[in-house]
This record gives structure tokens, C-alpha cells and sequence, in this order.
């Protein structure tokens, strides 16, 4: 019998053998594992080692498997991937929650897409843990892991990456990623604690150019958000819903995609891999674009970039809408921490003009027109930031510096002509300009020729030859950080009797009504010279007005670019006169019930000032609306040619005569503008002998109707001279990099021109101008042919 017990086992064995064998995947994994080549031994093993609770989850990854794993990929990577996140799916209330299909697709894959793979969920579920122990809910979760991850990993979004499709360690070594490096380490983190988690993306903005990767969660439904980019009010939040809104369903690159592991009909285009087709994909376009943009709308995105070395950079940002200057918008550019396509965005309706201001004193100004278009990118660029890298100036630097420059100030014409400057202290102006010019303007300030401004300063008068003028000073608000803010307020009367002068002085002393909100300022009430017609429009004028800001800068520190000049019938003539005359003077100016005087002024000279004038519909007498109205057409001529210059307007106010007029609220409307004192594009359309400066131009022997536009652009200066001989181009580093030498085209012929720094010509040109933002350290002197 025993002989016969054993055939019979014998005889049985083999059928058992067979059916322990028995594959148990199905036919997609059996067509994934014919193309595995020498891999295939891997994969079997995984498969048949895998807990029989887990099969369903290996079955899935090998069966959906890009073909470069099925060829690689070992057989104890796929088993602890599988394993850990099983572990997480029983671990966790909200992973338990999670449908089998999402488990499979969102938790259970070991990439997303085109990442270096890696063992990275066992110490991602370690770092995470913790992070998500105290939530209660799928989407507490989610928020804690992108609040603290990032940190917790010392990981953050930059353009230095070294690719785009980061593995989790490759992020992690260099503590830098890009927007797809930041999405694939929130990803996998979620998945880690069991949260289904995938990649979304859009290959290229339908507005603008750029490409964007996020993620997107599940809790009951899916949901988005930017990695490294948590809104506190929770998911579903983000800087680009707008952008997104936008996309195209049935465009390839202008469509959204979330990442599959499962094969789907639609693949997942990759920038940086465009010819990958194993990354699948759901278009998910229609989710994000239910909320379009307003077709009566334009998505407005500001960019604010520094100079040297020139990145973006994250500061104050104001929108004023110029129809009626109450509508102000603000907010914070961004910097290098967001992402390339964070831009600082707003919607603004179609036809409306807006001015833009940007840095910390707005002393970068742009005019924009929302015209019928979906979208505009404006550019700015902080130029006063272009020695943000230099080397701090020691101690004794700037006391060397400061006496080399009082010793100029303090001597004669004709000694200041003899003055050789140290060549070292001109290195430090080329390697620091920004602090070689606060020591020159410091030793400006404590000059003895400053002592006759001084002693009419203490007496509250101005003077300039014989002519001599009282003013009122009114603190209003607080100082800013960057000095006051100055109002210079003249009054009406003219040909009058002196009382009729002195009383109209007294009304304007509290005329325009206070803004002690909006900044702090010093309003001064100035008395006209003389009881004529011409008081505050006549030659001697400008230098008066020029030694009463002067006065400010240097005693009372008032912020040069914070300068503001109005006035009202007489008054007002005197700022139709001083605007366009001295335009680089203020921040802006505003004439009420008057009028430009033929042959005294140009509009041409305010491409870079902002300038209203108000005009009642009725204030016929000598001409005035009239003129205003010829004014306002030779501007609106130079707007069409000049798109975003010229911020001048014309504010007719029909029904009212030559008195009243609602303007008394005006500083609130002009408050916010700041002087931009090197603009690179300058028309200048001379109309007198005695103004000899315009911005960054000089000009030794001016006369009437003598003309120079000067453009700056790609590093070379285009100039069209008409009637003037010879002229200077001051220039800086806040207008050019200063390098060996610069191209001036004339007239059609181009000359190259040295652009050595040079002390002497600081303290020269801020001795002429006493404003320190209108000193120059490079002179370019220039034969027009």
C-alpha cells in the first residue's frame, strides 16, 4: 500500500504545482510585462510576493506603467511603494474614505509625472505625519502640509532650479524648485498620509506667455491649490484663477491637464519633454473657466524689476484712475519667490486711463489706457535701485568724500573750475553711486552758500534779485519715511490794490482742504512778488519758485520729488506758466480759472509731468476757455503720438463761471504722484533765454523756440536738435549702465562718447541745481552737426 500512496502523490503532485503557479493579474498586466524585456523577472516578482490584500494596487501599477519603469524598475521599490501606501490608507480616517479607483490613480503611483524615481514616500510619510496629526478634516490636512512642508524641507520656488521636473531629493539637495519641483513634493507628501493628490498644469497661457503647474487634491470633489503657495482661507485659492479662466478646452497647449497614472486617451504635454507621450492626462479646461473674465474688462499684470543685478522685486504698487482720481487701487508686486507667471494683476474697465506708481515712494510712474483687449503686461522698472548690491561706503569714505565736496561748494567760480578730485573717490561714485550722492547732497545741505536761503527761510520770504515774496507754512499729517510732502499754493488778484492781494493771499492760506490721511506734507501759501498782472508769470518766477523748493529741501527736509505747485485765477496762470517750464521740478501741478499765455510755454515739455487744469464752461473772459480748449487739443495730438506719456488733462466744468470752481479738494488728488526725475525720453521746446536746465539736457546759451528731444533706448541716446548749436546730456546710472562709453545719434550722425563717473561733474551739476536728484555724474558734450 505505501508503494501505491506514494505513485498516487506522485502522480498528484504536478497539478499542484500547476495551480500554485497560476498567474492571478490580468491580461493588462500580462501585454505590460511582454514589453518589460530583461525587466520582466522584476516585475513577476513583484507580483507574486506582493500580500494578496495589496494585489489590486501592484496589478494597477505594472499594468499602467510608462514604458522606461516596465525596463527598470525593481521589484523591492514596487513592493515597499505599495505596501507604505496601503499602510497610510488604513492608517488614516480620511484615507479610508477615499474611493478604490481615486486610491489607485492618486495615492498609490510612486511619480507623476517625468521625475527621477525614487524611494521617497517612507521618509515623506515620516516628515509628514506629524505635520497632519492634528487635522481633522482631508482638506486640514492639505493646508498643513503646504503651511509647513516647504519649510520644513527648506525648499523654496526659484528660477535657478536646475530643472524643471524635480524627483522629491533633487528639490530637497538644492533647496530650490521650480513650480512643477514645488507641485510633484506636495504631491507625493499628500500621498504619503493618504491623500489622493495630482498634477494640473497648462503648458502656455492663453494671455500671455509662460507656462504653470499646481495640484490638485481630492475631499468629496477635486480641488486646487498652489504648492507653496497656501491661502489661509483654504483651497480653491490662488493668484492664477484668472489666468486659468482664460485657458482653451480645445487648444493643446492653452488647455489645463491633470496628471493620470491610468492611460487615458489625452497625454499630458511637457515643456521640457515635449515629445514624452507616457504622462497621461484628464483635460480638465471646463473647471477652470466658469468664471471668464468680463468682456468689458482688461486684466491689467504688473512686473517691477531692479537693475544691477535685474530681478523682480516686491514693492508698493498704486492704480489711479485718472477719469475722477478717487478710484485707487493698490498691491505688492512680486518678487523672485513667486512664481514667473505671479503677476500682480487687476481688472479694470475697458476705456479708462490709470496711473501707475511703483516703489516705496512711487518713483516710478506709467500711464496705461485700458483700451477693447483682454489683457496688457506692463513693465516697470525701479532704476533707484541699481546699486542695491554695491558695497557699503565706510565711515571714513564718506567723510573724505564729503569734504572733498564742501571744499568745492565753498569756493569761487573760478576756483570750483581749478578743483581736481581725487581719481580714488571717483571709483567709489562708479562702483556706489546712490551713497556718494547723499554724502555730496549732505555736504550741499551744510554749505555756508546755503546761508542766504537760510536767513530768508527763518524769515518766510524768497527772494531772487530784486524781487521778493512772504509765504505761510502749515504742517499737515505726519512725516513720511521719505521727507514732507510740499504744496505750493498761490493766490488770485494780480493787477490789483494790495489789499485786494493780501486778502486773496489770506483766503489761499486755507484754501485747498487738508488730507492728513494721505501723507503728510507742508502746504505753503505764497504771496505773489507785486500787485501786477504778470506776479506769478513773468522771467523772474522760476528762479524764485526754484529758490523757495530750495529753501524746503535743504531745512525743512521735504522729499525733492514730493514738490507740488497749484493756484487759482492769478495763481493758476502762474502754474500754466511754471509747469510746462520746469516740469522736472514737480510731482505734479494743477491751474484753476486760468490759462496758457501765447508764446511763453510749450505742452511739449510735459510728456513725463502729470498737469490738470480746470476751466469753467462760462469763464469766457479774455479767452480763457478758449485757450484751454487749444491747449487740450495740442495735447490730446501728443497723446496719439506719444501712447502713455502726457498725463495732462482738461477738467471743463460746464454752467460754472470764472469763481468757484470745485476744486478745493485737489490735493487729494495730486498727493499721490511722485516726480520721476530721469525719465528716459525728453522733449524740450525752449521759449525763453534764462532756463538753461530740462531734466538730464543743459543747454549753456537757450533761446526761443530752440528745440531737443532726447530718447533713450538700447543703450544708446537718439537725439533730434533743432536751432540749438551745442548742448549736454547729463547722465547717471539710474539712466544707463555706465560702461566704457555710450552711442549719441544727432541729427542722423552717431559719435561714441566716454562715460566715466566723474565727482566734479556731481558736485558741478548739484551746485546748479541744487536738487540732488537732478545732479548728473557724467557730461556729454555735444556739437549738433
Amino acid at each position: 500500500m505505501r508503494p501505491l500512496f506514494l505513485c498516487c502523490l506522485l502522480l498528484l503532485s504536478p497539478a499542484i504545482a500547476s495551480a500554485k503557479q497560476e498567474p492571478w493579474w490580468s491580461e493588462d498586466v500580462n501585454e505590460a510585462l511582454a514589453q518589460a524585456g530583461g525587466n520582466r523577472p522584476e516585475l513577476e516578482m513583484a507580483l507574486n510576493k506582493v500580500p494578496k490584500d495589496q494585489r489590486k494596487g501592484m496589478g494597477f501599477l505594472v499594468a499602467n506603467m510608462p514604458s522606461k519603469d516596465l525596463t527598470t524598475l525593481k521589484a523591492k521599490f514596487l513592493l515597499e511603494n505599495v505596501a507604505l501606501a496601503y499602510e497610510a490608507r488604513n492608517k488614516w480616517e480620511w484615507a479610508k474614505k477615499v474611493p478604490e479607483e481615486l486610491f489607485l490613480n492618486d495615492v498609490l503611483p510612486y511619480a507623476s509625472i517625468t521625475e527621477k524615481r525614487e524611494d521617497w514616500r517612507k521618509e515623506m510619510m515620516a516628515t509628514c505625519e506629524p505635520l497632519v496629526k492634528e487635522a481633522k478634516t482631508l482638506t486640514d490636512a492639505v493646508q498643513a502640509l503646504n503651511m509647513q512642508l516647504f519649510k520644513k524641507l527648506n525648499v523654496k520656488y526659484s528660477t535657478q532650479r536646475k530643472k524643471a521636473d524635480q524627483s522629491p531629493s533633487e528639490s530637497i539637495s538644492t533647496g530650490l524648485a521650480s513650480c512643477s519641483g514645488l507641485s510633484i513634493l506636495l504631491v507625493d507628501g499628500c500621498r504619503s498620509v493618504g491623500i489622493p493628490a495630482r498634477i494640473v498644469g497648462i503648458p502656455q497661457w492663453a494671455n500671455k506667455p509662460g507656462n504653470h503647474t499646481w495640484v490638485e487634491v481630492w475631499d468629496k470633489g477635486w480641488h486646487f491649490t498652489g504648492a507653496c503657495e497656501a491661502d489661509p482661507q483654504g483651497l480653491d485659492r490662488g493668484w492664477f484663477i484668472g489666468d486659468a479662466a482664460l485657458a482653451k478646452k480645445d487648444s493643446k497647449m492653452s488647455a489645463i491637464y491633470a496628471s493620470s497614472f491610468k492611460k487615458t486617451k489625452t497625454t499630458f504635454p511637457m515643456i521640457w519633454s515635449p515629445s514624452n507621450k507616457d504622462v497621461f492626462a484628464e483635460n480638465v479646461t471646463e473647471r477652470y473657466t466658469t468664471k471668464s473674465l468680463d468682456p468689458t474688462k482688461t486684466r491689467v499684470m504688473i512686473r517691477v524689476w531692479q537693475e544691477n543685478p535685474k530681478k523682480r522685486a516686491a514693492t508698493p504698487v498704486t492704480l489711479t484712475d485718472l477719469s475722477d482720481g478717487k478710484n485707487i487701487l493698490k498691491g505688492i508686486s512680486k518678487d523672485e519667490k513667486a512664481d514667473t507667471n505671479d503677476l500682480l494683476t487687476f481688472d479694470l474697465p475697458h476705456g479708462h486711463e490709470y496711473r501707475i506708481l511703483a516703489g516705496e515712494t512711487g518713483a516710478v510712474e506709467a500711464t496705461i489706457k485700458t483700451e477693447k483687449k483682454d489683457q496688457l503686461i506692463v513693465d516697470l522698472t525701479l532704476k533707484d535701485v541699481g546699486n542695491v548690491d554695491a558695497p557699503k561706503l565706510s565711515a571714513e569714505q564718506i567723510q573724505q568724500i564729503e569734504k572733498a565736496a564742501q571744499t568745492y561748494f565753498a569756493a569761487n567760480e573760478k576756483d570750483r573750475k581749478a578743483t581736481k578730485f581725487d581719481s580714488s573717490l571717483n571709483a567709489l561714485l562708479s562702483s556706489n553711486e546712490a551713497a556718494v550722492r547723499a554724502a555730496v547732497w549732505k555736504a550741499y545741505q551744510t554749505s555756508p552758500i546755503q546761508d542766504g536761503l537760510k536767513a530768508d527761510h527763518e524769515k518766510k520770504i524768497v527772494t531772487h534779485d530784486k524781487y521778493q515774496s512772504a509765504y505761510t507754512v502749515k504742517t499737515v499729517g505726519k512725516k513720511p519715511a521719505n521727507g514732507w510732502g510740499l504744496f505750493i499754493a498761490m493766490h488770485g488778484g494780480g493787477n490789483a490794490p494790495k489789499s485786494l492781494n493780501d486778502s486773496q493771499w489770506k483766503t489761499m492760506q486755507i484754501y485747498y482742504k487738508d488730507q492728513p490721511d494721505l501723507g503728510g506734507y507742508l502746504y505753503v501759501a505764497l504771496r505773489a512778488p507785486n500787485d501786477t498782472w504778470n506776479g506769478f508769470y513773468d522771467d523772474y518766477v522760476c528762479p524764485l519758485i526754484v529758490n523757495l523748493i530750495k529753501q524746503f529741501t535743504l531745512f525743512e527736509e521735504v522729499d525733492p520729488d514730493k514738490v507740488f505747485i497749484m493756484g487759482y485765477s492769478h495763481g493758476g496762470y502762474g502754474a500754466f506758466y511754471l509747469g510746462p517750464k520746469m516740469p522736472d521740478r514737480f510731482a505734479a501741478i494743477h491751474a484753476s480759472a486760468a490759462a496758457p499765455t501765447d508764446g511763453t510755454i510749450s505742452a511739449k515739455n510735459l510728456r513725463n509731468t502729470r498737469f490738470t487744469y480746470m476751466i469753467g464752461g462760462l469763464d469766457t473772459a479774455y479767452g480763457r476757455r478758449e485757450r484751454c480748449e487749444k491747449f487740450a487739443a495740442e495735447i490730446e495730438a501728443l497723446k496719439k503720438a506719444n501712447p502713455g506719456d502726457y498725463s495732462v488733462e482738461m477738467e471743463l466744468k460746464e454752467g460754472r463761471p470764472h469763481s468757484g470752481l470745485p476744486d478745493r479738494d485737489k490735493i487729494k488728488d495730486m498727493i499721490s504722484y511722485t516726480r520721476k526725475p530721469s525719465p528716459k525720453h525728453l522733449t524740450w521746446e525752449m521759449k525763453d533765454s534764462f532756463l538753461h536746465d530740462h531734466y538730464w539736457l543743459y543747454v549753456e546759451k537757450p533761446a526761443n523756440e530752440e528745440f531737443i528731444d532726447a530718447k533713450i533706448e538700447s543703450g544708446k541716446i537718439v537725439v533730434t536738435a533743432k536751432g540749438v548749436k551745442e548742448f549736454s546730456i547729463l547722465l547717471d546710472s539710474r539712466l544707463v549702465t555706465l560702461k566704457d562709453s555710450i552711442e549719441v545719434e544727432v541729427n542722423g550722425k552717431t559719435t561714441s562718447y566716454p562715460t566715466k563717473p566723474s565727482l566734479e561733474v556731481l558736485c558741478r551739476t548739484m551746485a546748479m541745481r541744487g536738487d540732488p536728484q537732478l545732479a548728473g555724474t557724467v557730461e556729454l558734450k555735444i556739437a549738433v552737426p
